[in-house]
This record gives structure tokens, sequence and C-alpha cells, in this order.
């Protein structure tokens, strides 16, 4: 008899054991799918009571029965696309947001640069030329005009500028400065040409080409480079999930829940997989982001001594005060050889009407903006280096893009099991057991999105400036306006602090460069502390920001927490620790 108990009781244990045995096996009651369903949908009553064959489903179409409809189906995919489309948003806001801030702020910085230069020419023609005028001050208004929309992309050569800058000075440097007022006969025209027959600013012109076009260059390929991120950062952001994303994101995150299985989460191969064919090739991205990352900062790094806009510009003033020392120098030499070029010359009308400080073009001017702390000890290069430490960061973002996304799933109460896109199964199969692999047209390689290929190609354009600006300065010969740096290790002959370190080397030697100083880096107690004079000038305030990031907001759960796809109340399932405790009462109790 005894014997013949044991037997029965094993019996009814494997009974017991078969509904629990896999998730999916649990007795399918649709009230908790309904409430579910109408926490996303409130008032729509499209829940079958009972369940249904499901035959009328296109994605989620079950072994047995279900408790969604052909409506529920539609309702659930649209869901899936927006929570896609919101996880992508909010994964790369960091990153959007790193770029964004950096770019304003160098901007600024740029611009302040620009006028703290302007200010400083302004101020040494005022208090040592006095006699050149409110005209050789609109030259230079217009001057620093120009680099400022030079660097922001305008269609200029910087040669152009130098040649028309000292074009419209040597007019006045001519009649007032050299003393020839009462000559009579010579155009204005001719006279803005004759500088350069005459040599009237010797070699400083050249000097002032080579100098503004490395750093200006440079500055305004840094600034390409990163509103480009933000294209491309932003252009990510807003990829949209096309139909058959759809259907294989309603497969990943709420065809359980026609099952019953509110609880369950995807395979992390099966998101993946998804993810990878949800961003339209993507990953593809990687290579020429991870380049991008690595040539801005080469660049970054490559920005100081002549490529500095800071330590070129804010010594500006002391090439122009060099050059109209020149041609004081050679007065007699100068006057003669304009008297010459231009005596006999034929009268033009002038095709430009001189610069004069009241009609010089207004430079930019910066907004008020809220005010942000900045270390007052921060200047252009460090402040560089540490967005591009923060980049680095970021550099293999798309290729771990994918990933992310999933990262975003919240662990399943039952960590055991997940949904492999048609029923739940062993997360971690052992040996003999069936693993789970992607399927479906999500894991087979297809080319590119158009929205893709078009990113890679202006990473792959950008990646091409930034490699051009920062070639070896030997390269810089062969280039227009350009000539290698041959700097002076021990700082010798700098005879004070405004105009030292202008060292030879910018010249050819049919230019006659001899004991000509090059421009060197401002004095290190004068060295613009630039982000201290920024404080009152630049900051993103978070209502600004929020903006910026233009995230939509995700569904929330029951319980108001942050939504992730397929976040709703969970049907009840048995725990392991329960139904044990139920065997072993049946087995004493048989016993």
């Amino acid at each position: 008899i005894m014997s013949g108990l044991k037997l029965n009781g094993a019996l009814i244990v494997c009974v017991l054991m078969l509904p629990f045995s896999l998730p999916n096996s649990q007795v399918l009651d649709c009230r908790e799918v309904r409430s579910s369903f109408q926490f996303l949908y409130p008032g729509m009553k499209w829940t079958p009571e009972t369940p249904v064959s499901g035959s009328d489903l296109q994605v989620c179409q079950p072994k047995g029965l279900t408790c969604c409809s052909r409506k529920m189906e539609e309702r659930y995919l649209l869901i899936a696309k927006q929570n896609m489309e919101s996880s992508l948003q909010a994964t790369s806001a960091q990153l959007k947001v790193l770029i964004i801030q950096n770019a304003a702020l160098f901007q600024e910085a740029f611009d302040m640069v620009l006028r703290l230069g302007r200010n400083s020419t302004l101020t040494l023609l005022r208090e040592e030329f006095p006699s050149l005028g409110a005209g050789a001050s609109g030259a230079v208004t217009q001057l620093f005009l120009e680099m400022s929309l030079y660097i922001l992309g305008s269609d200029a050569n910087v040669n152009d500028m130098v040649s028309t800058f000292f074009s419209r000075l040597f007019p006045f440097t001519y009649r007032h400065l050299l003393g020839n007022g009462a000559v009579t006969g010579i155009s204005e025209e001719c006279l803005r040409g004759a500088w350069r027959g005459s040599s009237a600013f010797g070699s400083f012109p050249k000097m002032m080409m080579t100098r503004l076009s490395r750093s200006l260059l440079a500055t305004r390929v840094f600034l390409q480079a990163l509103n480009l991120g933000i294209e491309v950062v932003n252009t990510t952001q807003h990829l949209r999930a096309g139909r058959d994303c759809g259907r294989s994101l309603l497969k990943l995150w709420y065809c359980p829940h026609c099952q019953g299985l509110l609880e369950a989460r995807p395979c992390r191969p099966l998101c993946v997989s998804t993810m990878g064919a949800c961003l339209g090739g993507a990953a593809e991205v990687q290579p020429h982001w991870r380049s991008y990352v690595e040539e801005l900062g080469t660049l970054a790094a490559a920005m100081k001594g002549e490529q500095d806009i800071e330590a070129v510009v804010l010594r500006l003033h002391v090439i122009i005060r060099q050059a109209l020392k020149q041609a004081v120098a050679a007065k007699s030499k100068v006057s003669t050889q304009v008297n010459g070029i231009c005596a006999h010359a034929p009268p033009r009308v002038s095709r430009a009407a001189p610069m004069s400080a009241e009609h010089a073009p207004a430079s930019p001017v910066a907004h008020n903006r809220p005010t942000v702390n900045f270390d007052p000890d921060e200047t252009l290069f460090g402040r560089r280096r540490e967005f591009i430490s923060g980049l680095r960061g970021f550099s293999q973002f798309y290729s771990g893009l994918g990933e992310a996304l999933c990262s975003k799933e919240p662990a399943a109460l039952n960590s055991s099991f997940c949904w492999n896109g048609q029923e739940m199964t062993d997360k971690f199969p052992g040996p003999g057991l069936k693993k789970v692999h992607p399927h479906g047209s999500e894991s087979k390689q297809k080319p590119p999105e158009p929205v893709i290929s078009q990113i890679i190609d202006k990473l792959k354009h950008i990646n091409q400036l930034l490699r051009m600006v920062t070639l070896p300065e030997k390269r810089w010969r062969a280039r227009p306006g350009g000539g290698a740096a041959r700097r002076d290790p021990t700082g010798q002959g700098q005879a004070d602090e405004d105009e030292e370190g202008l060292e030879s080397g910018d010249c050819d030697d049919e230019d006659e460069c001899t004991g000509v100083s090059g421009l060197g880096p401002p004095p290190r107690r004068k060295r613009l502390r630039i982000f201290a004079d920024l404080a009152d000038n630049l900051a993103i305030d978070d209502l600004t920001l929020h903006e910026l990031l233009l995230t939509p907001r995700l569904a929330t759960d029951t319980h108001g927490g942050a939504s992730v796809p397929g976040a709703a109340q969970a049907a009840y399932v048995p725990s392991a620790t329960f139904i044990f405790t139920i065997i072993i009462f049946i087995i004493l109790g048989l016993q």
C-alpha cells in the first residue's frame, strides 16, 4: 500500500510541476492584460474579456489563445516605436549636451578674443599714431569683422583680408604719418596699391598673413567640426522607426503581453539584433565617428603657438606697430617710390570709399546670457583639452548604441527566463539545450539607410579637413601664405614685453626678413584668462537645455516610474519557492 501511495505521490508532483516548467505555460488571464492596456490607453475597451484565437493578428500570432485584438496590436506597435525613439534620444542626450555647450562656449570665447584684439589695436593707433585719424581705425574694425565672419564660415581669403587692410591703411600712413599731406596729383586708388611696390611695410604684411591664415583656419575648422558633430548626433537622435522596425519592436516588447506575460523581458541577443536593424546601419558610422573624435583631438592639441587664435590675435597689434614703424623708418625711400609709382598714373574713380570709424561696420555684440561660473585660471587651450577628454568617452558611441538601448531594459523579476520573440526560454541554456539566436529579418545584413550614408559622408569630409589643418609645419611651406616656424629656444632678443617673441622664420630669404622678429605668445601675466571673462556672457540654463534636447517624455508605469518598453502591471506568476513548498507538503501528507 505504501509503495502505491508513493507512486501516486510522484505522479501528482509531476502533474503539479508541468504548468510551471516555463513562465509561458501559465493559465491565460485577460484581466491583467486589460488593466495594463487601459493604463497606456485609458478608456479603450479593445481587450477581449476571455482569451481568443487571434486569427486577425498580423505580428503577435499565438500558438494557442491570446488576449490581444487587432486594434490592440496596432496601438502596441505605435507605442513600441515611440518608446524606441524616446530611448534613442535619451541615450544620446549626454553626448549632444557636451558638444552643444562647448560649441557655444568656444564660439563666444573666439569672439571675445577678436574683440580684445581689435580693442588693443585701436588703442595702439589712438595712443601711438594719433595722426592717422578715424580712417585707420575704420580699417582695423573692418579687418576684425572680416576675421569674425571668416571663422563662422564666410567665403573669404585671409591673405586678401590682410592685403585689403594694408591697402586701406597706407593712404593715411602716406599722407599723415609720412608727412606727405601736401603732395597733390596722387590718387587715392593708386595709393591703395602703392604699399606693395614700395615695400612700405616691409615683410610684416606677409608675416601677418601667415599667422592669421594658420590660426584662423584652425579655429574655423574646429568650429565647423563641432557644429557637424551636433548635426550628426541630432540626426541620430531623430532616427525614425520604419514599418519593419515597428513590427520587430512589437514582437520584442508587446507580443508577450498578449500571452499574459507582462513582466517578460527580451533576450539580450534578440534585443541587440533588433536595435541594430532599427538603427538603419548606424553601427557603420562607428569607424568614421572614432576618426572624428581622434582628428578633432589632434587639432585641439595643435591649436597652440601659431595655430592658437588667442596667442596670434592678441599680439596682432605688435605686428601692425612694427609695420608702421617700418614705414616711418624708410620715410624718404617710400615717398620717392610712391611718387615714381603714382605721379604719372592716370586718375581712376575709386570703387570703395575710405573707411571711417563712423561708417565702419559694427562688430558683433554678445547677447546677454545668464551667468555661469568658470575657473579664472582656465585658458582656451586648457578648456579644449578638457572638452576632448570628455568627448573621448564617447569614441565608441555608435558601436555600442544598440547595447545601450537594450541596457535601458529593467531586470526581469524572474531572471532565469527571457522572451525570444515567440516564447519564454531559458536565458542561460545549459549543455545540450538550444541557445537563443536572433531570427527573422533583424539578423540580415542590409545596406545603411540613406540618412546614415549622409552622416558617413559628412564625417568623411570633416575628417579630411581636420587632417589637412593639422599637417606638419613643413607641409605649410608648399601652401599659400605658408612658411615654417623656426623658434629661438633661448628666447633672447626680446627687447620689451610689448614686442617680445617676434622672431624670424615666417618669411623667405627674398623677403628681406633680417632682423624681423616673429609673433610668439603673449607674456604670461598678460595671457588671456578667457573663461573668467566669459562668466557674464555665456551659459545654457536648464530651460534652454531642455529645449535643445527635445526629448519627448516616455510613458510611465503604474507606479509613476520611468517608462520602459513593455512596463506594466504584471500578472501573478507563482514563485519557485511557493511551488516547492506545496510539493513538500503533498509528499509529507502522502507519507
